[in-house]
């Protein structure tokens, strides 16, 4: 799987079409918000669940037809369970992207996730690929955007250590028309599974942002 993966995603970046003729197309981007998000994780014999809000940013780079994202994102999850400790969250992912059709994206790269809490830091490195499809609603004012994501490899520093994870976003991006600012909403979800069914986790985000730039 991981290999088809990676050959969708080089023949999205090899794509030239007519653009191939053109001289390389400079573009970049800025993307700071907020996340409310709510963590819930089950095993055998129980159940935790906690909520806070993580700060998100992403700076992003385009070479026509190549596209580079960074992002990075910090917070805190507090317990609504008295037997789970609250955690500190740290993401950071990096991922190439290249247009397969005037809508569809394709995306890879990897995904570093750490929950930290006293005496304990749980890590999970991902290497995922992500489709993304957007339309316009209103054109150059409003579009909506779907993306969904499967981790091609996944490992987790706890036992018995990580069988996958998955996840999606939807949600709308608004622009000022005859400006380069946008606003964005999402929402989103992902999941992952330590192996055996040891444990389930899953992650929901109300995401909220303001950017800068284009692509």
């Amino acid at each position: 799987m991981s290999r088809r993966a990676l050959g969708l995603l080089l023949a999205a970046l090899l794509r030239a079409g007519p653009a191939a003729a053109q001289l390389p197309q400079f573009l970049g981007s800025v993307d700071l918000g907020i996340a409310r998000q709510h963590f819930q994780s089950a095993y055998p014999g129980g159940a935790e669940s906690l909520a806070g809000a993580l700060m998100y940013g992403q700076v992003g780079i385009s070479v026509n037809p190549v596209a580079v994202d960074v992002s990075y994102a910090q917070g805190r999850l507090a317990s609504s369970t008295a037997s789970a400790a609250a955690r500190s969250v740290v993401e950071a992912s990096v991922m190439v992207s290249g247009r397969v059709t005037p809508w569809l994206l394709l995306k890879a790269g990897p995904h570093l996730r750490a929950y930290s809490a006293p005496g304990s830091t749980e890590r999970w490195a991902m290497w995922e690929l992500h489709a993304h499809a957007d339309e316009p609603v209103i054109t150059g004012v409003l579009a909506a955007y779907l993306e969904g994501w499967v981790a091609f490899t996944s490992s987790a520093n706890v036992d018995p250590g990580a069988s996958g994870a998955r996840g999606g976003e939807a949600g709308v991006t608004m622009r000022i028309p005859g400006s380069l600012f946008w606003a964005r909403l999402g929402y989103a979800v992902d999941r992952s599974s330590l192996k055996g069914g040891a444990r389930t986790e899953a992650l929901q985000s109300v995401l909220v942002s303001i950017g800068l730039g284009g692509r």
